[in-house]
């Protein structure tokens, strides 16, 4: 244990770096309810909101980090501890906005027909990602990533047109539906 001149003792850095291990765990439920979120309700601007996440997800990691490096992890385990617990929850929030905004969305989807500009895929060990590049049916864009499954991947056709089904969502955040290449 190490003393500090009139405080109480703080504990090793061994034992703190244990227990904000512990907290890290905070982050995994808004990192996989995000996930989910994006895989139920892809919203068509999901830029803002990654960006976002990433932060709140790296914030503490990095601090806890600078706390190592400068050899003061134990004096600065209580404010790590808040950081977890606030990233944590900004994470949750950030999980929960394209969720509601998906789930709560009454307004009819409306199908918009878009030209398959490009297709590309990616594979991350056993997971493959289908995306397709198309045209944009919004004012002011040009083309818009829709992330599909295999089998609409395999039938649409670089320059033919598709079919999206678009949702205005609850809180104004637009997320897509069913893609067809019929």
């Amino acid at each position: 244990m190490v003393l500090v001149c009139g405080g109480n003792p703080l504990p090793s850095t061994e034992q703190t770096r244990k227990t904000l291990n512990k907290y890290s765990f905070l982050l995994a439920p808004g990192l996989l309810g995000g996930l989910l979120a994006y895989v139920i309700y892809p919203p068509l601007d999901a830029g803002p909101l990654v960006v976002l996440g990433l932060c709140a997800f790296a914030l503490p990691l990095v601090l806890q980090l600078f706390g190592v490096v400068r050899k003061r992890l134990s004096e600065d385990a209580r404010r790590l501890r808040k950081v977890y617990i606030y990233s944590s929850l900004a994470l949750l929030l950030l999980a929960l906005l394209p969720l509601l905004n998906g789930w709560l969305d009454r307004s009819p989807g409306s199908a918009v027909r878009a030209t398959v500009i490009q297709k590309a895929f990616s594979r991350r060990g056993s997971a493959t990602r289908h995306s397709l590049t198309v045209s944009s049916w919004r004012p002011g864009r040009s083309e818009e990533e829709l992330v599909v499954g295999t089998r609409t991947y395999n039938n649409a056709l670089v320059g033919k047109t598709i079919t999206v089904e678009v949702h205005r969502g609850f809180f104004g955040l637009p997320w897509y539906g069913d893609v067809s290449s019929k």
